[in-house]
């Protein structure tokens, strides 16, 4: 498995260019990214890039001000991070 990147150190324009990277990703993209082909892979590929959209979204209304969309948009990002995203992949 390859070390994915700290998505939560990086800013929120550079997360969504990954975002745009990320979201229609091919299975050799996915499998790139996760270095192999992990059982679920490209459902993990996507869970990933959800992850990236809800953490870029937050930090995004936060800089707006809207901190009630940020608590929910960090919410999402948390419980994707804590629960759909396996262990071994975490950073």
């Amino acid at each position: 498995m390859a070390r994915l990147p700290n998505f939560d150190c990086m800013e929120s324009d550079d997360l969504m260019a990954l975002w745009i990277q990320y979201r229609d990703m091919s299975r050799a993209e996915c499998a790139r990214l996760l270095g192999g082909k992990p059982k679920g892979y490209t459902g993990i590929g996507k869970t990933i890039a959800g992850y990236i959209s809800n953490k870029a979204t937050a930090m995004s209304c936060r800089r707006r001000g809207d901190i009630r969309a940020a608590l929910m948009y960090e919410g999402i990002a948390d419980r994707i991070y804590d629960h759909d995203i396996p262990a071994k992949l975490r950073w």
